[in-house]
């Protein structure tokens, strides 16, 4: 199956910054507008964004003699564009350039699987309350298993920042620890456009960005991002990484007790997520800035380090879903319903 969409929703930003000024005094650097400061910068819609979407789509079901019946399917696919359209579109890094944001889009999902069974316990026996109690169960269970969920690695980017004169150093103030220095400001995401918060790092050549630790709480590794030079836009595309898969087993089991020919009370046992097992949602991937006013901040082209990265980057802090069903925690549900 294929799908391919065209003239989709778009966002970008126009009155941006085209130049910066400086105040001698004290050395404070002011964002000059395309069209004057009488406005500020205005957020951009329109129209002209792609989709498009590949998959192979495979079932498979079989009812088996002596009761067992089993069912799968399983989806390989990819969707790709510069933008998932309606309320999931993003600001565009670039305004100029739509075509630099194509790549994976937020639902993008590899490989998706689904099986079943589904097993009527064959036991009879001679004594009717045996059989009344033992007989007539149902059993089965469910795997659901995907690949997992794009990550949009962003950065906290400032519109401006200071070039220590004389250095290829930068600086977010030309205070540096207190001290006034030589700087020039100049422009450091390329128009402008923080306001949107759609930055992107670039990336360190050869570096993984997962880590492989005992640890299995920290996800992304810094460390293959680093922090573009002022007036360049970052390399690393949009939500080019994939987050944790997930898998779930969940089991039933359930029986009808007869009262008589009209009526009838069933029990269902259903335990979702039976073997428990940790389904974590998308770590926070927003990097914090590189350029800083202490001395353990980072260069442009210099690799992000976890202090200067944050806390919460790339860490496992939430699973997939609190409330029953997939990415849950272990849960069980008991029923029993009169029939009649």
């Amino acid at each position: 199956m294929g799908s391919t969409d065209r003239n989709l929703f778009l966002r970008s930003w126009t009155n941006g910054i085209v130049g910066v000024t400086t105040n001698p005094t004290t050395g404070a650097g002011s964002a000059i507008l395309k069209y004057g400061a009488r406005y500020a910068q205005i957020d951009f819609k329109t129209s002209g964004g792609t989709d498009h979407y590949d998959s192979m789509q495979t079932t498979l079901n079989r009812r088996f003699s002596k009761g067992l019946t089993a069912g799968l399917q399983w989806t390989y696919g990819h969707s790709i564009g510069n933008t998932g359209g309606s309320n999931e579109a993003q600001t565009t890094q670039n305004p100029f350039n739509y075509g630099q944001d194509r790549g994976n889009n937020a639902f993008d999902v590899r490989h998706s699987m689904n099986a079943s069974v589904l097993y009527q316990v064959p036991f009879k026996s001679d004594n009717k309350i045996a059989n009344y109690l033992a007989g007539g169960w149902e059993v089965g269970g469910i795997v659901n298993a995907r690949t997992g969920l794009p990550i949009d690695v962003t950065l906290s980017r400032p519109d401006i920042v200071y070039q220590i004169n004389g250095t290829n150093q930068y600086v977010q103030s030309p205070i540096l620890n207190g001290t006034t220095v030589t700087t020039t400001a100049v422009i450091d995401n390329p128009y402008g456009g923080a306001f949107r918060n759609n930055r992107r790092p670039s990336v360190v050549a050869g570096v993984d960005p997962f880590l492989h630790t005992g640890d299995g709480r920290f996800f992304l590794n810094p460390a293959a991002f680093t922090f573009p030079t002022p007036g360049q836009f970052g390399n690393l595309g949009r939500f080019a990484l994939h987050g944790p898969g997930l898998s779930q087993f969940d089991f039933t089991t359930h029986k009808k007790f007869p009262i008589d020919e009209k009526r009838n009370l069933e029990f269902r046992a259903e335990f979702y997520n039976l073997f428990n097992h940790a389904n974590f949602a998308n770590p926070p991937a927003v990097l914090a800035t590189g350029l800083g006013t202490a001395s353990n901040q980072i260069q442009p082209g210099q690799p992000y380090s976890p202090a200067v990265a944050g806390a919460a980057f790339g860490v496992f802090n939430s699973t997939v879903s609190k409330d029953v069903g997939l990415g849950a925690q272990r849960q069980i549900q008991l029923s029993l319903r009169l029939n009649f």
